[in-house]
């Protein structure tokens, strides 16, 4: 341990310095407070023994002493001084100061530095292991930045490919809602004319949510093909084949971690308005009839990406002026949770959305924003939400 003792006016015993050294300690003496504070800098020491000047107003000594101990704190040493004021360093508990009262011996002295040495290489370590800490604080505070940063710009990068439907489709009106369980979604959607006479429309959702999923949506839209080129011609897919084809390609991928897509696919013909539906795992999606009535149009197929050449079959609906078909991933079951603890949560899911679903087309988007707005946790939702809900206009 190093020792430096500053004394200007010999009030420290006279041998203290040769005495602490057969202790083994490295001793060094300085007689001027400002000649410490440039030892101490040059040579920082593990403890400090000092003896406080004369109380005299306006003396320098007492400036540098001040001075002295000021930087004594900044660099956070131990100092034992000798003081008039046994109050010294009394008055902030985490303060490096404490006062050696008068007539104080060498022993005493020693007793008091062999206490600060057994605890020396403890509190050391422990400063060690705070600095390096705080510097990996630092780098993980940077690094939480950068990734909040490029998770921001990945997010606006994915709704960018996500449609906008402002205006009607032919005699199909959109209204849409996409909320993602943080900044980027596992779930995806699409609208877009096929041809002049048909509209394919979508929803779909990678397992989870986060990068991940996100990343596997890019590969579904590019994925979903509705048309097969055959040079200076098209052909038509249908809604099954669609499904087909998008389930090959996940299938070929052979994803890691049992990673799985679900998708509901609809193809409409603009002119005819018969809806050809297909899904694959996912939630079925409800017709709303012109009167407020709702059923679900049921049609096999499951989980897409596991096993190729499976099969989706379809089913085909003739749709009427003032209809409504309402696409969803399951997080939107989450807007639905019965306040009542001892409700039946299907019942009341059921009831409640029947009732939803003799709005407006744009109502229910607005209407279902609210209630995951006022559900517990609706800061850290626990999924993303998608709603995809297309109207027949009237003739």
């Amino acid at each position: 341990m190093n020792v430096l003792l500053v004394d200007p006016l010999n009030r420290l015993p006279s041998d203290l310095g040769p005495f602490l050294s057969r202790s083994g300690w490295t001793v060094e003496r300085t007689t001027d407070y400002a000649a410490a504070d440039v030892v101490g800098a040059v040579r920082p020491p593990d403890v400090v023994v000092a003896a406080e000047p004369p109380a005299e107003p306006n003396e320098p000594a007492q400036a540098a002493f001040r001075r002295f101990l000021e930087n004594i704190q900044r660099r956070e040493c131990a100092a034992l001084v000798l003081t008039p004021r046994p109050w010294i360093g009394e008055t902030d508990e985490n303060s490096f100061v404490d006062a050696l009262e008068a007539g104080v011996t060498k022993e005493e002295i020693r007793g008091r530095l062999a206490a600060i040495c057994r605890y020396h290489a403890m509190v050391r370590g422990m400063d060690r292991e705070l600095r390096n800490m705080r510097r990996l604080s630092e780098r993980l505070n940077q690094s939480f930045t950068e990734w909040d940063q490029e998770l921001r710009l990945a997010g606006r990068l994915q709704r960018d490919f996500l449609p906008a439907t402002d205006e009607p489709i032919g005699p199909l009106r959109f209204s849409l809602l996409f909320r993602p369980a943080s900044w980027v979604s596992g779930d995806m959607y699409d609208v877009y004319r096929v041809d002049e006479e048909h509209v394919a429309f979508y929803v779909a959702d990678a397992v989870g949510h986060g990068v991940a999923a996100s990343l596997l949506t890019m590969f579904i839209k590019k994925a979903i093909v509705s048309k097969r080129i055959l040079g200076d011609r098209y052909e038509l897919l249908s809604a099954s084949e669609t499904m087909q084809g998008l389930n090959d390609a996940l299938a070929a991928q052979q994803l890691p971690n049992c990673q799985f897509v679900t998708a509901c696919y609809c193809l409409f013909n603009t002119r005819t308005l018969e809806l050809e539906c297909c899904r694959g795992g996912h939630p079925y999606p409800y017709l709303v009839g012109t009167d407020g009535s709702l059923r679900e149009i049921k049609t096999a197929g499951g989980l897409l990406g596991l096993f190729p050449d499976e099969k989706f079959p379809s089913e085909r609906v003739q749709l009427r002026p003032g209809e409504k078909l309402i696409l969803y991933s399951d997080g939107l079951e989450l807007a639905f949770h019965p306040q009542d603890n001892h409700a039946d949560e299907f019942t009341f899911y059921r009831e409640a959305f029947r009732e939803l679903c003799a709005m407006p087309a744009a109502d229910i988007v607005d209407h279902l924003n609210r209630r995951l707005d006022d559900e517990t946790g609706s800061l850290n939702p626990r999924d993303d939400v998608t709603v995809v809900v297309a109207e027949v206009l009237p003739s």
